[in-house]
């Protein structure tokens, strides 16, 4: 096993050296001038000239490449053009907000599609089966960033149940943070009012991250239970009188979850792209609206910043889904890919 971690590491660094170098170029080939958003309308050629010096931005690509991998290599992400802070500064800020935006939505998707698919398999040909498909495919094939706005319009401006804007009520009475994470934070200052705060504000954005992934979570949970229901093992269980829920819980879920665990994996993946639309659309504090931002004005740092922080997040669920194989089905021996 610690061959199968030191392989996927270094894997992970070639990957994250690629990845920003692919990033890189590609910003770099896109012709916008980072330094006149900076100078602002109407600015004379010479303070853009300044600014294009103070940043960099006048050396040729080669030498800004160099010169970024170096940082990289040191651990230093570069600056923000718009913030003017250090990119590692702003991801500890905006950083737990995506995680735990990030979080949340991921325990209620593996949550959600265990149980409906569960219901669906033991409910297999009824009523139930077909709605829960019908209704999980509608959310999967409604585009995120569209769904997202559906249910602002819903559950804000029609029923007036939940906010849409930001991550916690007024940001004047945001509570000083501890670990970053609100709920956290409520919890280990046993302040309901701030968790109930924190939790409305978190549910709609969980909620269009969830419901446009669902389909896929909940279709992969039905068919391995009910491929497993059919296996010789559970008839000869019912055989000798084993109650249903003891066959379902300790013997056919264990079966099952080890190509839903793959899958999940594989999901979060999507989740992480989702989560940049997501935090677009509800104005929501992370990563991803702060690279959106920046890249409006072309800065390089945060954007680059966001898929190696993506990947690194990726590939951590990844590995911890590997690890997970020989503990849920001993047979398995070596964990690889």
């Amino acid at each position: 096993m610690v061959r199968v971690v030191a392989r996927r590491l270094v894997w992970t660094m070639v990957i994250l050296f690629a990845i920003a170098t692919i990033t890189f170029l590609l910003e770099r080939v896109v012709p916008a001038n980072p330094a006149a958003f900076l100078a602002g309308q109407n600015a004379p050629a010479e303070t853009v000239e300044r600014i294009k010096v103070q940043y960099g931005l006048d050396k040729p690509i080669p030498v800004q490449y160099v010169t970024y991998v170096s940082g990289l290599v040191q651990g230093d992400l570069g600056v923000s053009f718009r913030t003017r802070r250090a990119v590692s500064e702003d991801l500890i800020q905006f950083l737990p907000a995506t995680l735990e935006l990030l979080f949340v939505s991921f325990a209620v998707y593996v949550a959600l599609s265990l149980a409906l698919g569960i219901v669906a398999a033991q409910m297999r040909g009824r009523l139930a089966d077909s709605v829960i498909r019908v209704t999980t495919m509608v959310g999967t094939g409604i585009p995120v960033f569209w769904l997202g706005l559906v249910l602002q319009l819903v559950f804000y401006y029609y029923l007036r149940w939940l906010p849409i804007d930001g991550r916690y009520p007024t940001r004047a009475d945001l509570p000083e943070p501890i670990t970053g994470f609100l709920l956290l934070d409520s919890m280990l200052r046993f302040d309901g009012s701030q968790f109930t705060n924190a939790l409305g504000q978190l549910i709609l954005p969980a909620a269009a991250i969830v419901l446009s992934l669902l389909a896929v979570g909940v279709r992969l949970t039905r068919a391995a239970f009910i491929e497993q229901g059919e296996r010789q093992y559970v008839r000869t269980l019912r055989g000798k009188g084993v109650r249903p829920s003891r066959i379902l819980l300790k013997h056919v879920l264990r079966n099952a979850l080890n190509p839903i665990i793959t899958t999940t994996g594989t999901q979060f993946g999507y989740m992480i792209s989702w989560v940049v639309l997501v935090e677009v659309i509800f104005n929501w504090p992370g990563i991803g609206l702060y690279a959106f931002k920046s890249f409006e004005i072309f800065d390089y740092a945060p954007v680059i910043a966001l898929t190696l922080v993506s990947t690194v997040v990726f590939a951590i669920v990844n590995l911890a889904s590997d690890l997970l194989y020989p503990i849920i089905d001993p047979r398995v021996q070596q964990v690889s890919r």
